[in-house]
Parts: structure tokens; sequence; C-alpha cells
């Protein structure tokens, strides 16, 4: 009788295991061809991914693999998001602009606060072992707001407290796989906003590891040869583009001096001076909530506009023009850069298929502004490409998208300011044209001899393009503060 019952108990166990195993394999079928349907109707996901370096997509993908810790931290941030912003809303753009800096710095606010409200000289004292660029604002806040700080500082140990309760009950490789994506906020955030994605890549990567990791590094390598081959075009014909060029030149100085504390271009970017380590906005609180763009690390101006001028003033070509640069030209200054405008309307007309993302760049900021002089590009066209249909100067979109309900963009002088003396090299012969220019050529400014190919970027944060490219999905033109903190604070 016994040897009967434990035959039954094994055939069932067996029976179950069986039923498990199926039951398994039909989800794992099922995601798969959900994965791929996914894939097909939208790949920005998937290419956005396989952009990433290595190491980066198997955090992703180790993360991906438990997408309810990533539902449960989701959570948790837009908790903290919450009573943060509780915390500052009372007090005006410019003392929010500075909390929001210092919040970059958690060990900052601690030792501002561990101790009770600081003396000015505690102050000084302090702010020695961090960067420059957050001396004033800790200088100016660090005892006005001490109270608001400290509380922050409550704040962050309480995200510690839960977060490492969160992730405790994983195994050691998980945990510090999504440790270092809490460093990458921007690709954890876009991982939270595309849940169903993440939890199909996950799904579909424990099932088949080592293919998948082998399509993402076959893609991968293919968006770099695509990015170098865009990037060089791009340079290509900004380079055969005299009144393109200059206009590329003065909206990057102009673009320095009003939104990077007046920092001129034409100093020259060297390895000593420009390594450095720029921290993010705290994942827990996100960047600056009037920011319509994400922007989680105030990077230098140069990551913006996509060149800086390296030693004897040779312009280096880095990457292409950031959304948020993009956005600031073509919202406050739609018509005062044109040949710049047909310069991207060109290249995005070229490049259908771009892994900068760009095409949705100049979709938003050019395509549906109302504010642009349609008639001047068609004419520019008219003596370049002519790639603009005949009827396009006419369309004249409805709404501009970058406008949030009952705001305005700021009216600003179409007179362009006088730009700082430059300390590049002048060739002040004028380059023959045998197009009829829409304006008076200036003579180049350009040296007569540029590096043969651009040296490899030294910029730790510049290195991977694909934090500012990749999985961002903007539908409007980034907005910036409505009154800028009065002096400035200096902003990598």
């Amino acid at each position: 009788m016994r040897s009967h019952l434990n035959i039954l108990t094994t055939t069932m166990i067996l029976a179950m295991v069986m039923l498990i195993n199926f039951t398994n394999t039909a989800f794992a079928q099922t995601d798969l061809k959900q994965f791929k349907k996914v894939v097909e109707e939208d790949s920005t996901l998937i290419y956005g991914l396989a952009g990433y370096d290595k190491a980066v997509r198997n955090d992703i993908l180790a993360v991906a693999q438990h997408p309810e810790v990533v539902q449960q931290i989701k959570d948790m941030q837009q908790a903290s998001q919450n009573s943060f912003r509780a915390l500052i809303e009372g007090l005006d753009r410019d003392k929010q602009f500075g909390i929001y800096e210092l919040s970059r710095y958690p060990d900052l606010i601690q030792e501002l606060t561990i101790n009770g409200k600081p003396k000015k000289s505690d102050v000084e004292n302090i702010i020695i072992a961090y960067p420059q660029d957050i001396h004033e604002a800790a200088l100016k806040y660090g005892r006005s707001q001490y109270k608001i700080l400290a509380a922050i500082d409550r704040l962050n140990q309480k995200n510690k407290d839960d977060f490492e309760a969160l992730i405790g009950k994983y195994d050691s490789s998980f945990q510090k796989a999504i440790k270092r994506l809490i460093d990458t906020p921007e690709v954890l955030a876009t991982m939270a906003d595309n849940l169903e994605f993440t939890r199909l890549a996950g799904s579909v990567y424990n099932q088949y590891p080592a293919d998948m990791s082998a399509k993402l590094e076959e893609m991968h390598n293919q968006i770099k040869v695509q990015k170098a081959k865009e990037l060089e075009d791009y340079q290509q014909k900004m380079e055969e583009d005299e009144e393109a060029y200059q206009e590329m030149l003065a909206a990057a100085e102009q673009f320095a001096s009003e939104e990077m504390n007046n920092k001129s271009i034409t100093d020259p970017v060297t390895q000593q001076v420009e390594v450095v380590n720029v921290n993010h906005y705290s994942y827990w609180y996100g960047y600056p909530y009037w920011y319509s763009y994400p922007y989680w690390r105030p990077y230098p101006w140069y990551y913006h506009t996509g060149f800086y001028y390296g030693s004897g003033g040779r312009i280096i070509y880095i990457g292409m023009p950031s959304y948020w640069y993009v956005g600031w030209h073509h919202r406050y200054y739609p018509n005062r850069y044109p040949h710049l405008t047909y310069h991207y309307y060109r290249h995005a007309h070229r490049h259908l298929r771009s892994y900068y993302n760009f095409n949705r760049t100049v979709n938003v900021n050019i395509n549906n502004n109302i504010y642009l002089d349609r008639s001047n590009l068609a004419r520019i066209d008219n003596n370049r490409s002519k790639i603009i249909p005949k009827q396009w100067p006419a369309e004249r979109p409805a709404t501009r998208p970058d406008v949030r309900p009952g705001e305005r963009p700021v009216q600003r002088p179409e007179t362009r300011p006088a730009t700082r003396p430059s300390t590049r090299p002048t060739q002040p012969t004028q380059r023959p044209s045998t197009r009829p220019a829409t304006q008076p050529v200036q003579p180049s400014t350009r040296p007569t001899t540029r590096p043969a190919s651009p040296p490899v970027n030294y910029n730790n944060y510049r290195s991977n393009e694909s934090f500012r490219q990749n999985w961002s999905r903007p539908s409007t033109p980034a907005t910036r503060p409505a009154a800028r903190p009065a002096g400035g604070f200096k902003r990598r």
C-alpha cells in the first residue's frame, strides 16, 4: 500500500514539475512573441538599449528580470520627489534652483547639517573638498536654508534605508547592478517609464541570454558605425556651408553666455581642465521640475553644441547638437540663425533613420515651430538642396508644442549681441561660392588646418553618447527657469 502511495506521490510531483516547466515555457514563448511585436511596432527602445556600452546593457538586463523591483523603486521615487517638492514649494525659483543644485551632493548636505546650523566659516571649510561649481550655492543657502537642507538630509537617509531594505532579499550581483543604475538615473527612469518593455526584455534575456547578448552586441556595433558616418556627414556639410558655419559659432557663443554663466566658447578645452565627474541630479528627486526635457546632468556648453575649440583654436566635433540646445535656439531665437536652422533640417532629411534621434529634434523644434520664418528657409533651400516641399512655407502648425498652457515664449531682441574677441587663428581670405548668397558672406575665421580626424574624446561623461540620446523620447523642447538665479550658478 505504501509503495503504491509513494509511486502515486512521485508521479504527481513529476506531473506538477512538467506542468510548471510547460507553463514557464509557454509564458516564455508568449513573451518572446510579444517582445518581437513591440520591437517591430517601435524599434526606438531596442536600439536605445543596444546603444549602451556592454556593462550598462548587462546591468539593464539583470535588473529587467525583476520588473517588480523597478516598479517599487518607481513608486518610492514618486513619493520622495513629492516630499522634496513640498519642502521647496514656498521658495522662489532662484532658491529652488539652488536647492536642486545642492541635491546633487548628498554628502555635502549631510556635512552642512550634521552638527546643527553651521557658521559661515564652517561652510567655507566644508566646501573646500567639493567642486567649485557648487561653492556659490552652498555659501548662499547652507545657512539661510538650513531647515530645508536638514529635512532633505533626513529624506536622503530614509531613501537609502528603504532602498537597501527593498533590494536586500536579492543576490549580490543584482544589488550591484541596481545600485549602478541608481547612479545612471537617465537609464533607470527610462526603464521605469517603459515597464512592459523592460519586463519583456528581462524575460527574453532570461530564456535566451547568449542569443540576446550577441544580437545586442551586433546592433551596438552597427549603431557605432552609423553614428560615426552620420557625424562625419554633419561635419562635412557644415564645413561646406560658410553661412551655417559662422552661425554655428555665433549661436554657441550666445548659448554659452546665456545658459552657462557667461562661459566663453573660445577658451580651449584641455584634458587637464575638463576631465571631471558630473554629479547628476538625485534619482529620488529628479531634475528641476520646470524642465520639460530629461536633464539629469548639467553638462558643459560643448556637450550641447557638439563641438569645442581644441589647442590652436581648432574646431573639434564630438557629437550632434543636443535636444536642449536646439530647443533653446528655436524657442528664443527662431529666426536669428536661419542657415544653421536649414543645416539641421537638411541633415535630418539626409538621415531619416538617425541613431542620434536628431529627426525628432528637428521635427519638434523646426517643422512644428509656428514662430519660424518658413519662407526664408525656402529661399535658402532654393539655393542649396531644394528639398523643402513647395507648399511647406505656407503651412503653419496650429500650436507650438514647447509652450505650456498660459505661457508665451519670452520675446527677445533680434539683434545679435557682439561676440567676444577670438583668440583662435584667423584666415581673412573669403572662400569663393558658386551659389547666390542670401546675405553677405563674412570672411572665414576658421583656421586653415584641421585635424585629419577628431581625437578620441577624453571627457569621461561624454564618452557614452547614449546617456543623452538613446532612450530619451521628448515631445517638447526643453524649457528653462522663468528667472535665472541672480548672478548665475556655474553649471557643468
